[in-house]
């Protein structure tokens, strides 16, 4: 809980900032964030490793690893970019908005592993694909949609929802916090979760329903060593809800509330047109 204080503090902060600190970053703004011929694209490659739940439910930790690959047009810029965006190309952009595709790799799952996922099959190693909104109200503030669909892992629909208040500080530092919310489909769930057993009608298996499967809370803290090369610390909470928090791999063997703790590094290489 002192966490999710501190994040929530440290969003406040951000939000309730001094009114001169987004009017001297407005021109920037209006201009940074319009499409520039003169800007080549860049890619971005680079990896992280976090400290998370070993399945969505767990209270098991583990360690695992996360590529970072992210394209798109120029440095300077001031997109806010997230460390749960995944993978992100932005194709189409104005001043204080962005569309483009949203990408999300997912881990595969066995029961050998871990014993609660005997209850539940094991799931492939896949991919979810789609699109994301972005829109920038103030200078330091963003708002984002991801809805993407899974493929070989599941087929179902998973729509995110963020919310960023975010600064730099000098030359190196950027920090943002913002509360997320998570939806899903019935097939997700059915996926990862198992098959859902009734209360009160006799062992009868019920349907699951789409809607909200979690809301959270993320922080992170950005160092800028060059133009190119930065490193990223972050901490995030999320509290399941739903169907899921009555599965037996969440209710009987699990936790509702977790946390991850990462860091990670990447490079921004010019493509040169």
């Amino acid at each position: 809980m002192r966490c999710v204080a501190f994040v929530a503090g440290l969003l406040a902060c951000l939000v309730l900032s001094p009114v001169e600190r987004a009017a001297a970053q407005s021109s920037d703004y209006s201009t940074l964030t319009s499409p520039q011929s003169a800007q080549n694209w860049n890619l971005k490659l680079g990896a992280g490793l976090r400290y998370q739940p070993d399945y969505a439910g767990s209270d098991d930790y583990i360690f695992r690893p996360r590529p970072i690959i992210s394209l798109g047009r120029g440095i300077k810029s001031t997109w806010w970019s997230s460390e749960d965006d995944g993978l992100s190309i932005g194709f189409f952009s104005g001043q204080g908005w962005r569309i483009g595709f949203s990408g999300n790799l997912l881990w595969e799952r066995r029961a050998s592993t871990n014993p609660a996922l005997s209850l539940v099959g094991n799931t492939k190693f896949g991919f979810e694909a789609g699109g994301f909104v972005e829109f920038y109200p103030t200078s330091w503030l963003r708002g984002r949609v991801d809805l993407r669909r899974g493929f070989i892992a599941h087929d179902a629909m998973v729509a995110e929802v963020k919310l960023d208040a975010f600064t730099r500080i000098g030359s190196a530092w950027e920090i943002g916090a913002g509360p997320r919310m998570t939806l899903v489909s019935a097939d997700y769930l059915r996926t990862y979760f198992g098959p859902l057993s009734g209360i009160g009608t006799g062992g009868l298996l019920q349907r699951y329903n789409s809607g909200v499967h979690s809301v959270g809370v993320l922080a992170q803290a950005t160092y800028n060593w060059t133009e190119r090369l930065s490193t990223t610390g972050y901490v995030e909470y999320k509290h399941l809800m739903g169907d899921a928090v009555r599965t037996p791999i969440v209710k009987t063997f699990g936790s509702r509330d977790s946390f991850t703790i990462g860091v990670s590094a990447s490079y921004a290489f010019d493509l040169g047109f």
